[in-house]
This record gives C-alpha cells, sequence and structure tokens, in this order.
C-alpha cells in the first residue's frame, strides 16, 4: 500500500525508450503507469491488489504493525476492509486504462515471472520493498528482458531492503547502477558506445 506519490517517476518516464514494451511491477493507483505510456507502446501492469503479502512480510515489521499503519486510510483494521479496498483500487485501475494500449496482472510477481513467456524492452521494480522480494524481481525481470533490456525502480535511496538488494544484484551481475534522481535508479543491460 502506497501513501504519497511516486515523484521520482516523472523523471524515469523521460528515460523510457520510445515505443517501447515495458511492465511494471508494483502499481498501485496507476499514477506512474499512465507517465510511462507516455513512450511505451504496450505497458503490462503487475499488482497483487491485496494484503495478502504483507501476512509473512517484514517491509512494516509485521503483519500487525501493517494493519495498524493503514487503519486510518482503509477506516478499519479488519483485513476483509483492507481486502474491500484493494478490490476497488483495482477496479479504479481497470477503468482508468481500459482504453489505453495495457494488459493487467492481477498476482504476485512470482506468479508473473512463472507464466509470463515474452521478451520486453524494461521493467520497472517497485513491488515488494523487501531484500527478498526485491532482489527476487531484479533477478527474474533478466529473464523476461529483451538482450539490451533496462531495469527502472524505485525505493533505492529510502528502503534498506531495496538498497541491499540492488547492490547485492549490481555486485553478482556486474552490471552499472545509475542512481538518476533521488528514490529512482536504472540499470542497463548494455550500454552503447558512441
Amino acid at each position: 500500500m502506497m501513501l504519497g506519490k511516486n515523484v521520482g517517476s516523472e523523471e524515469t518516464w523521460k528515460r523510457i525508450p520510445f515505443n517501447s514494451v515495458g511492465v511494471e511491477i508494483g502499481v498501485w493507483k496507476g499514477d506512474s503507469s499512465e507517465k510511462f505510456l507516455r513512450k511505451a507502446s504496450h505497458l503490462h501492469l503487475v499488482d497483487q491488489w491485496s494484503p495478502i503479502p504483507y501476512e509473512n512480510g517484514k517491509e512494516h515489521g509485521s503483519y500487525e504493525s501493517y494493519l495498524n499503519r493503514y487503519s486510518k486510510l482503509v477506516g478499519s483494521r479488519d483485513p476483509r476492509d483492507f481486502q474491500k479496498y484493494y478490490d476497488k483500487i483495482y477496479q479504479d485501475v481497470v477503468e482508468r486504462f481500459k482504453n489505453d494500449p495495457v494488459t493487467i496482472h492481477r498476482m504476485s510477481s512470482r506468479e508473473f515471472f512463472e507464466s509470463f513467456n515474452q521478451k520486453v524492452d524494461w521493467v520497472y521494480v517497485d513491488a515488494d520493498h523487501s531484500y527478498e522480494g526485491c532482489l527476487y524481481d531484479l533477478e527474474q525481470s533478466l529473464q523476461i528482458l529483451k538482450p539490451c533490456g533496462i531495469i527502472f525502480g524505485d525505493d533505492y535511496t529510502n528502503k534498506p531492503g531495496v538498497h541491499r538488494a540492488v547492490n547485492e544484484f549490481i555486485e553478482k551481475t556486474g552490471l552499472t547502477l545509475n542512481n538518476f534522481f533521488g528514490t529512482q535508479y536504472e540499470i542497463q543491460l548494455c550500454t552503447h558506445q558512441a
């Protein structure tokens, strides 16, 4: 669940290759998605829109902490009310992009990566902010990217799990990290020499 806006995506969309196909892992209300569509010819949106990932997640310390943190936003601490809240957000996203070149995948990133069999130009990673979850999304992104694809992401400078995962991914792969704006980062699979 997200409070506030991802202001850094305003800089990220400018780096997206024109007429490209991309995947956004972690969509929420689709504000970043709308920006990405300024350049993308097709966009795959991946999000569970569910409180289930937080049941065993560590991002907020515990499931109880997560429920407490967002109870004012939802108007309840009951997980069923949380699910109703997420269902409403999901329906809003469906409506928002009904006339756009978008495919919505309401599932976990794990389910997505296990079932997706296309190659894309870029992936934007902004879902699970735990070390394990982010590292998984980064590693799996390599499997669906074209040879000179790009990984973009958020929360590099403000989420410890993301920071650690990105750094470890860079160390393992030997790729170069570009923390180009605030929390935003870019990892190109190949660099173009002039």
